[in-house]
């Protein structure tokens, strides 16, 4: 009996460890604001960055996707990045999510560097990379964007621009929806000749040809008419 309980115990605790382990693997969802220099540029929306508190983030700007290398101006992209924020000082609102996948927001000063590339047509607008982006963010990703393309600024110049994810052979990424706002619940119209009566704790009811109160869920019944 006692070494059937001591095997029991045993594998409980075998069973909690690997349960931990597997909560432990899943890097949950975070957004952290830190502030920092940029090492170097790594690619043309990607960036190296040293924070104050030692720690190095190698991150993608959000909500764009700039040329790939081997793309028409890639290397444009890439030096006006390096312009902006090489050696600088940076405020970071930086996003990893349950995949251990980093992004964020870079800020040289008070400038929202993938904004800035977006207004000069050096990146495109990335539905898939702005889910992390608030509806403010997005919005202005997309006007920057139309502006840009209406303007023939950069890339938007170029009749064959392809967007990268394009050229890497991805599917085009989906475009955000935001939710609709939920319909009001229309008012239930009330019987003729019924009288509605509110009750002292809120309810709303009715009586029945045999006098017994009958509750209704729509309290607007007992409201009186405006």
């Amino acid at each position: 009996m006692i070494v059937q309980t001591l095997k029991v115990a045993i594998l409980t605790t075998l069973i909690a460890g690997v349960c931990l382990a597997q909560q432990s693997a899943v890097k949950p969802s975070k957004v952290v604001r830190l502030r920092g220099n940029v090492l170097a540029v790594e690619d043309s929306d990607k960036v190296k960055i040293a924070a104050d508190d030692g720690s190095v983030y190698s991150v993608v700007l959000a909500g764009l996707d700039a040329p790939d290398e081997n793309q028409n101006y890639f290397k444009k992209a890439k030096k006006r990045l390096a312009e902006l924020v090489d050696g600088k000082d940076v405020t970071v609102m930086l996003r990893t999510d349950e995949r251990g996948e980093t992004n964020a927001v870079v800020y040289a000063g008070a400038e929202d560097v993938g904004l800035i590339l977006i207004q000069e047509g050096l990146a495109w607008f990335s539905p898939a990379r702005s889910a992390a982006q608030n509806t403010a963010d997005r919005d202005r990703y997309q006007t920057a964007q139309s502006s840009a393309r209406a303007a023939k600024t950069g890339l938007w110049d170029d009749k064959n621009a392809i967007a990268p994810w394009t050229f890497r052979g991805e599917k085009d990424p989906e475009p955000i929806v935001e939710p609709e706002p939920a319909a009001a619940v229309p008012k239930s119209q009330p019987v003729p000749g019924r009288t509605y009566i509110l009750g002292p704790r809120g309810g709303c009811y009715y009586l029945n040809e045999q006098g017994i109160k009958v509750y209704v869920k729509d309290k607007t019944l007992c409201q009186k008419p405006e």
